[in-house]
């Protein structure tokens, strides 16, 4: 009977060896997440970096203005101009390229004004998530913006996206029907997106002056993403119960190590027996578990891209800006809780190692004292 239940516990034991060989990377990673997550200081230090580091802001300036061209022509059209010289911006906007989304932003959105922005985000979503405040207050000024539409940033822009235009072609002249004598072409010129030769460069440069005016002017002056979050007061109640579903995992990520630690404490009941099974039981599972978190750390980055491409192709054309700048972002924030993986998974190996050694000596010294 006494060697049926040894044989059972042995069982549970190797089972749960291998349930802390898998269990431990997950912990390390999810305490990693949690203390990057509910980081004010490192997410706005990352955030920042991430954002100003790269196209994200231009891609999504092309994207979320491309899925709102419609309603913004609507808007903004210049309904007033005779018949045939209206700007409809909805052909301007999808005919953009992406290194006029950049100049834009470039010239437009200069990075303290973002940085600015990423700050009043993360403080009104700390605030809400650590008070009992129903709603996070966010609130973007955009009167900066709008001046520098108004102003010489802006004129910079517009000249800037000008002299990146190409030449009109002759099928693209035919189309415009650009004879000496006759008015600028406005709305053609708005579709066509090129330098016409029959034109003084200055004239052409003032047509999109009026449209970076008009967009200007429908334009308010600030932001409450707050209000443009909740449309329907019934959605109040869910964003409510969303703080206490963050807080509950806050406090898991923060002693989801206690995982393997009651891991490791049941193989101490069920599996050791002396010093030297001590060493086994706990070196093994523990230098798997290392091995495990290094070989996560190894191919973390090529999978991620993988997996996020596909789930991304069906939301956002891959020729898109946004489509890479999003993939490359993701890889940069991942990157702060992955890589103390490198560190940890040295000291589990290390530990591992220690404590399988201790065995081994053990039960060669055990092994000379019979011999003797």
């Amino acid at each position: 009977m006494k060697t049926l239940i040894s044989a059972i516990f042995k069982f549970i034991a190797f089972i749960l060896a291998g349930a802390l060989m898998i269990a431990l990377p997950i912990a390390l990673l999810l305490n990693n997440g949690g203390n990057v997550l509910f980081n004010q200081e490192q997410v706005n230090e990352i955030t920042t970096g991430v954002v100003l580091d790269s196209e994200l802001v231009s891609a999504a300036l092309e994207t979320m203005t491309n899925s709102r061209a419609t309603d913004i022509s609507a808007k903004i059209e210049d309904t007033d101009r005779p018949e045939g010289t209206e700007l409809n911006l909805y052909n301007l906007i999808y005919s953009m390229e992406d290194q006029h989304w950049k100049n834009l932003k470039t010239a437009l959105l200069p990075d303290d004004l973002i940085a600015t922005w990423i700050e009043v985000t993360l403080n009104g979503f700390y605030n809400w998530l650590d008070t009992d405040v129903q709603l996070p207050f966010v609130s973007w000024k955009l009167k900066p913006v709008i001046d520098r539409m108004s102003g010489p940033e802006g004129e910079a822009a517009v000249v800037a996206f000008y002299d990146s235009l190409p030449d009109c072609t002759d099928l693209q002249m035919e189309e415009m029907q650009t004879n000496p004598g006759e008015p600028l072409p406005r709305i053609k010129m708005v579709e066509e997106l090129c330098k016409l030769s029959t034109f003084p460069h200055a004239e052409q440069i003032e047509v999109y002056k009026d449209v970076l005016s008009m967009v200007a002017e429908a334009t308010p002056p600030e932001f409450n993403a707050t209000q443009a979050m909740l449309k329907e007061r019934e959605q109040i109640g869910g964003i409510y119960t969303l703080k206490w579903t963050i807080r509950s995992l806050r406090w898991r990520l923060d002693t989801v190590l206690l995982v393997p630690l009651v891991l490791l404490l049941l193989i101490l009941f069920f599996g050791v027996r002396s010093m030297e099974g001590l060493g086994q039981w706990f070196g093994i599972p523990l230098i798997g578990g290392g091995l495990i978190s290094l070989i996560i750390v190894l191919i973390y980055r090529p999978w991620w891209r993988g997996w996020l491409g596909e789930l991304l192709e069906d939301q956002i054309p891959q020729t898109s800006l946004l489509y890479h700048e999003l993939i490359d972002a993701s890889v940069r924030v991942l990157s702060p809780i992955f890589n103390p993986l490198v560190f940890q998974s040295f000291i589990i190996l290390l530990v591992g190692g220690g404590f399988l050694a201790m065995g081994f000596i053990l039960r060669m010294r055990r092994t000379s004292d019979k011999s003797s």
